[in-house]
């Protein structure tokens, strides 16, 4: 090899070893399907995953208010959730990573869970959804016994309902979907930021108040995250005061 052949070789070498690393293309979002996001939960969870590139389908009733998710880049798909048919519908021809569940029940039903998880979750294993992230309830089924003469006897229906959302955890658990339940309670109003200070926490004694945004920043945080999975986790926030204080 002549010397002017070499050096020109070396030059360009040279230039490629201290030429600056190409930026790896960040990774595609996540297909997450949303129960209830029209809610006030609901809402703030799609919006976190809007911002961090996740493709987001919303199931929602026909005709539901959707002015909370205005202008977000979401799909819609429509549908009764009690209804084994539109269930299967959500899922036909789409593939989901991720399922979330921030439903509110229906007209105080007291079997409201117990009648759409089945369809649901069913539907879930068969497509090889991910992991399933449902917000309950603390008081669900067994755990109303932790907390005796707390007054829940006294609110009409309440007991019913919370043995309902015991029965859907049963039905999560047993549906062989790697899951995540993150159970709510005394919630501030909506709109009230996050505090920051909220943790998860696999004690099924605590009940403090929480706001809606710090459930959904917990919830991004177990989306896709392995040590959440196979959980049941109550909220720990002792910064915030209960009942609301008065505007």
């Amino acid at each position: 090899m002549n010397v002017r052949r070499r050096a020109v070789l070396l030059a360009a070498c040279s230039l490629f070893l201290v030429a600056p690393l190409q930026a790896a293309d960040p990774p595609p979002g996540r297909d997450v399907l949303v129960l209830g996001g029209t809610g006030q939960l609901g809402a703030e969870i799609v919006r976190r995953l809007v911002a961090a590139g996740d493709r987001v389908t919303v199931f929602t009733r026909p005709g539901s208010d959707r002015s909370r998710l205005a202008g977000l880049p979401v799909t819609w798909v429509e549908g009764d959730l009690t209804k084994a048919a539109d269930v299967a519908a959500a899922f036909r021809g789409r593939r989901y990573q991720y399922l979330i569940s921030a439903v509110r029940v229906q007209n105080a039903d007291p079997h409201f869970y117990a009648s759409f998880l089945p369809a649901v979750t069913a539907e879930a294993k068969a497509a090889g959804v991910a992991q399933f992230l449902h917000h309950g309830a603390v008081g669900a089924g067994r755990n109303a016994e932790k907390f005796p003469g707390i007054g829940w006897e006294k609110v009409p229906g309440l007991l019913d309902r919370l043995k309902d959302q015991g029965e859907g955890e049963d039905l999560i658990r047993g549906s062989g979907v790697p899951y995540t339940i993150i159970r709510n309670t005394r919630l501030y109003p909506a709109g009230t930021p996050a505090t920051g200070k909220a943790v998860l926490t696999e004690d099924d004694t605590v009940i403090n108040a929480m706001t809606r945004a710090d459930l959904a920043d917990l919830t991004l945080k177990c989306l896709g995250n392995p040590a959440c999975v196979g959980k049941t986790y109550h909220v720990k926030d002792g910064s915030l005061p209960w009942p609301p204080p008065r505007p």
